[in-house]
């Protein structure tokens, strides 16, 4: 008689073996945040306008859909010459 695998022991062997993926694993805030802080870096003292774009592009490479309210008050932040995410 033969003896049957337990249900699932395919899907746990497959799950085990697959290389972690830091997307999957790290929160996008978690992700984002280096790029944010460059970001305010980068553009303290230019437009509201231009900084708003450049962290809503960069939340939306990153797979999440911006707070446009938050990162308004971040823009005038950076425009002001202050880096929030430092």
């Amino acid at each position: 008689m033969t003896r049957r695998a337990r249900p699932g022991i395919q899907d746990e062997l497959l799950r085990l073996l697959r290389p972690p993926v830091r997307r999957r694993t790290e929160p996008v805030s978690e992700r984002v945040a280096p790029t944010l802080a460059d970001i305010g870096d980068a553009m303290a003292g230019r437009r509201a306008d231009e900084v708003l774009a450049a962290l809503d592009a960069a939340i939306r490479e990153a797979g999440a859909t911006p707070d446009t309210a938050a990162l308004r008050e971040f823009a005038a932040q950076i425009e002001a010459g202050e880096n929030p995410f430092s």
